[in-house]
């Protein structure tokens, strides 16, 4: 027992150590104020912010009335309805008679179709006659594909039809010799009556696919 009270250090002793530890370690406090001082007086006092004050900008109304002559005039697009008159159509394309016609002769037939009423138009060459008849079913326009089909399988003259759900497309034209001749006319008068069989109605009567 008197050994180990021999060994112990003595509390005043470790009580100086301890003092002596505490006051050899540099104070943080100390060091970040001699650091926040140093940097202080080697950076430059920030310069006060000058205000300019902001100059009001030509409004817009009066910089375009200004420089309006800068700007090309608006031009207006005239829309044009595609269903253009059959008399226009036709007055701005001549006929082209086939080699051998009698244009004389064949002449009044044609302007006779060709009237607006009738609803045909000569084609973009003068060479054939286009209309387009309108039906209110499907059904009407094929069936009046094959009356049309079962005449002109017996004149052994063929037209170029487009059928669509509620109208048909068609095109009389002959192709040896080029151009219009008698045949043609008798069958757009044939699609007239086959028309008229069927049921034909004005274009916006006919049935559109939705």
């Amino acid at each position: 027992m008197d050994h180990i009270i021999r060994a112990s250090p003595r509390p005043c002793v470790l009580l100086s150590r301890l003092q002596r530890s505490h006051f050899a370690r540099p104070s943080t406090s100390r060091f970040y104020s001699s650091v926040s001082s140093s940097a202080s007086s080697t950076i430059p006092p920030a310069r006060p912010l000058r205000t300019t004050p902001l100059t009001r900008s030509t409004p817009t109304s009066s910089y375009l009335t200004q420089n309006h002559s800068t700007f090309p005039p608006s031009t207006t697009t005239r829309a044009f309805s595609s269903s253009m008159s059959a008399s226009a159509n036709s007055a701005a394309v001549e006929p082209q008679f086939a080699e051998g016609v009698d244009a004389e002769e064949l002449r009044p037939r044609l302007t006779a179709l060709l009237q607006p009423e009738q609803g045909w138009t000569l084609d973009a060459e003068g060479q054939g006659l286009q209309k387009t008849y309108f039906f209110k079913t499907y059904f009407k326009a094929v069936s009046f594909v094959n009356v049309v089909a079962s005449q002109s399988a017996t004149m052994k003259h063929h037209p170029t039809m487009t059928v669509r759900i509620g109208s048909v497309d068609i095109h009389w034209t002959t192709h040896h010799p080029r151009g219009l001749t008698g045949k043609d006319v008798d069958m757009a008068q044939h699609c007239d009556e086959a028309a008229e069989l069927m049921g034909a109605v004005e274009a916006g009567q006919g049935r559109k696919c939705h």
